[in-house]
Formats: C-alpha cells, structure tokens, sequence
C-alpha cells in the first residue's frame, strides 16, 4: 500500500513540478501513472485497482483544469488518458479477481480431496486397528506374536496420526 501511495505521490509530482516547456516529461509523467494502477490491480485487485485509478483521477484533474484550453487535441489526450486510467484499473482489476476466485476453488477442492481421502483410510485403519486390539489380547506378553502385533498396532498409530494431518490441511501450498 505505501508502494502504491508513494509511486502516485512521486509521479504526481514529478507531473505538476515539471516545466511545461518539456512536452514529453509530461507524457511520461502521464504515462507512468499505469505503473501504480496495474500494481494495485495484481495486489489488491478490483477496489485496489480502482481506488488508485480514483485517486490518480483527482491528482491529475486539476493539472487538466489549469491548463484547459477548451477542447484542442492536449486537451482531449489527457481526458481520454484518464478514462484510459479507470478501463485499466477495472479490467485489470476483474482478471485478477477472476483468477484470485479460481485459485481458491482449487485450494477448497484439494482440500475437501484430502478430507475425503482421510475418512476414506480412517474406515479400515479402524477395522485393522479393533482386530488387532482383540487379537493382542489372546497372546502371551512373552511371544513372538504378541510383540509383533504390538510393532503393527504401533505403525498404525503413526498411520492414524499420518491421516489426522491430512484430515486438517489448511494450507496447500502449490510447487512447480
């Protein structure tokens, strides 16, 4: 946000101080103004995009107002730029909330897929987990089974605790 108010501020500036005998300092000046428009529009999206446009708007208004000289080519040129500034902001603006909307949906679906995926092995792990309790229970401390059985039970802990993480994704993060 400071980013955005410091770049309007310093173009802004650098439009309303520079002589007006240097034609294409202000054309660039003017041209520069997309720069915080476009940052805004990936940051914030729409309200951000349009909000610096607005903004822009009213820094670059009284700059047409004074050196209004009714309707000569200068004249129209700064006026479609600022319309110019507003298209930008809002088309930029809707695709990046369009693609903000769609990244979302993936992350909900991924995540519902784990929810899904963990119930999905919680249901035999449960099963697996009730015979092998009954089973225990029928050997000697001593024997070779009991211990074995006591190596599966203990794997299926870590395998229950594998599913309870997978069951409480919250963040996915997506790699290349």
């Amino acid at each position: 946000l400071l980013t955005i108010a410091l770049l309007v501020a310093g173009i802004s500036c650098i439009h309303l101080f520079v002589s007006r005998d240097f034609e294409k300092g202000h054309i660039v000046a003017r041209e520069l103004y997309f720069l915080p428009i476009i940052l805004s529009a990936f940051w914030f999206g729409l309200r951000g995009a349009l909000l610096t446009s607005i903004t822009i708007t009213l820094f670059y208004l009284p700059y047409s107002a004074i050196y209004w000289r009714g309707f000569v080519p200068d004249d129209l040129d700064r006026l479609l730029e600022i319309i110019l500034f507003n298209l930008v902001a809002i088309i930029i603006g809707l695709l990046q909330d369009r693609q903000k909307a769609r990244t979302r949906e993936k992350f909900e679906s991924i995540r519902a897929m784990a929810a899904t995926v963990a119930h999905e092995l919680n249901t035999p792990l449960f099963v697996a987990t009730g015979t092998l309790e009954l089973l225990h229970d029928n050997f000697d401390k001593d024997s070779e089974t009991y211990v074995e059985i006591d190596s599966i039970m203990k794997n299926l802990r870590t395998l229950k605790e594998m599913i309870k993480k997978i069951s409480l994704i919250e963040n996915v993060v997506t790699k290349d």
